[in-house]
């Protein structure tokens, strides 16, 4: 089965062939994986074996994060997971602006959207895309944990004017 990627704008006005509908932005996800022992605040990566960053485009808005609680060890441990500057600067930063103190080890999936308890401020914020590319972090709460894994997956999309260019 082939693949595509490639760098344009994807929306969908429905089938509108007229184009006279509002184009909507199409939601996406990035896989990610970490360990929750980790310092809050270490990169993610993209799964246990491909160690590249995860990296969000300018204007993304996250909206959701699943993932696997199967942290170990510890008195219920929590992760916190963020953002910081792709290019290394420090004025887009929130460590736990994605999840803060996130149930860890429930053992199933949790799904955390904007406005849940455990959401970070950051999360579901559509007023504010994220002004500049940014790389996922993440890593253990105030309660950590002795050892696991986390996986899962983002869900955003990329904030633009809404239309669609002919």
């Amino acid at each position: 089965m082939g693949t595509t990627t490639f760098t344009g704008i994807v929306r969908s006005n429905g089938g509108d062939n007229k184009r006279e509908t509002y184009a909507g932005s199409v939601q996406l996800a990035a896989q990610f994986y970490f360990v929750p022992t980790a310092n809050a605040g270490t990169d993610v990566q993209v799964s246990a074996t491909d160690t590249r960053k995860v990296v969000l485009p300018q204007n993304a808005v996250v909206t959701g994060i699943s993932f696997n609680g199967d942290a170990t060890g510890g008195s219920s441990p929590t992760i916190d997971m963020g953002y910081t500057d792709f290019d290394g600067g420090t004025t887009f930063v929130d460590i736990d602006g994605l999840l803060n103190e996130a149930d860890a080890d429930a053992g199933a999936v949790v799904t955390v959207w904007g406005g849940d308890s455990t959401a970070g401020a950051a999360l579901g914020d559509v007023g504010t895309p994220m002004s500049e590319r940014v790389k996922i972090v993440g890593g253990k709460g105030a309660s950590a944990a002795g050892g696991g894994t986390i996986t899962g997956i983002i869900y955003y999309y990329v904030k633009d004017a809404g239309n669609i260019q002919t």
